[in-house]
């Protein structure tokens, strides 16, 4: 991960409660400690710097609930927003390189444009991968 230094996660999540309250949406945010190497933790802040620049430039949501969650040695982050949505799911740079970034580590990366934008990223919390 060249060109981006992350201050960690726990600081991404209070920096995208910022953006969105100063957008006018309003947050309902849950954040896990989670304890992740430091190419997950890069991959995984920029995620969520990503998804809430996307909220805030393309969704006119007026609400987003963000989760971040660690279970069976997965790494989950959901934002869910209540804006337009979009049934088209071609990709523009920004979601394209988050999945491959996500796919990277061996993870998934989920997107349902329907009633709003609801994305869904998860990322095993296994030993480092060779990147």
């Amino acid at each position: 991960m060249t060109g981006y230094r992350s201050a960690g996660i726990a600081a991404e999540i209070d920096r995208a409660k910022n953006v969105l309250e100063t957008a006018g949406v309003s947050v309902d945010a849950q954040a896990d400690q989670l304890r992740l190497p430091p190419t997950h933790e890069g991959v995984l802040a920029l995620a969520i710097r990503e998804s809430v620049t996307n909220v805030v430039r393309h969704a006119q949501a007026h609400s987003v609930r963000l989760r971040l969650v660690q279970h069976d040695g997965v790494a989950r982050y959901e934002i869910v927003d209540d804006g337009r949505g979009s049934t088209v799911m071609r990709e523009g740079n920004g979601l394209a390189g988050m999945r491959e970034r996500i796919e990277a580590l061996g993870g998934t990366m989920q997107r349902d444009g329907h009633d709003g934008t609801r994305l869904v990223l998860t990322v095993p919390l296994t030993k480092e991968p060779a990147i």
